[in-house]
């Protein structure tokens, strides 16, 4: 995010994000889209469509943004979030070593309550970004901004509308959509 200006009495930001298209765009289509929509760089024969978009907020932006393609016949399946990290990767982000992440990982060191991998049984484990901007918020102290978990809420988003035709108790599954607090 980066550039804010008034349009009458909206705000409106800089937002920069990436979104995955369901299959690369032809020559055509990429034209089509520079053509109606600058803020959005797609190269021919890409999936990843660079967004540049002012809004009033990220969300506004990345739903613009997904209906403007479609508007197009270009299907975003993904928000480029970001959001998996490995340990060595948390250690990298907060100045700390990658045994030091491992340890909290594991409950050896730090208060406990380290959030779970994304990929539980593998040898390289994925963790949740923002679930670990939290608790290292909250339980360790760092003084880290609060993650805006816009990007990753629109990926899974994006993955329902995809898949959920494959699901026959959608509506059962539906409850679960309230909000559980933010510890």
């Amino acid at each position: 995010m980066n550039g804010i200006e008034l349009d009458g009495n909206i705000l409106m930001i800089l937002h920069r994000f990436a979104l995955i298209l369901d299959r690369p765009a032809d020559r055509r289509q990429a034209r089509a889209v520079t053509a109606a929509h600058p803020d959005l760089h797609l190269r021919p024969h890409e999936r990843d469509v660079a967004v540049a978009r002012r809004a009033s907020s990220l969300a506004a932006a990345v739903v613009s943004a997904i209906y403007d393609l479609e508007a197009l016949d270009l299907f975003p399946v993904r928000v480029g979030a970001y959001d998996w990290v490995t340990l060595a990767d948390i250690g990298d982000r907060i100045g700390r070593s990658r045994e030091l992440v491992r340890l909290w990982s594991i409950g050896r060191q730090g208060p406990g309550g380290f959030p779970p991998p994304v990929n539980p049984g593998r040898d390289t484990r994925f963790y949740s970004w923002t679930e670990v901007t939290l608790w290292l918020r909250q339980s360790m102290g760092f003084g880290l901004a609060r993650p805006d978990a816009v990007l990753v809420v629109a990926n899974l988003l994006l993955q329902v509308r995809r898949l959920a035709p494959l699901v026959r108790d959608k509506q059962l599954l539906s409850s679960l959509l309230p909000a559980q607090p933010t510890r």
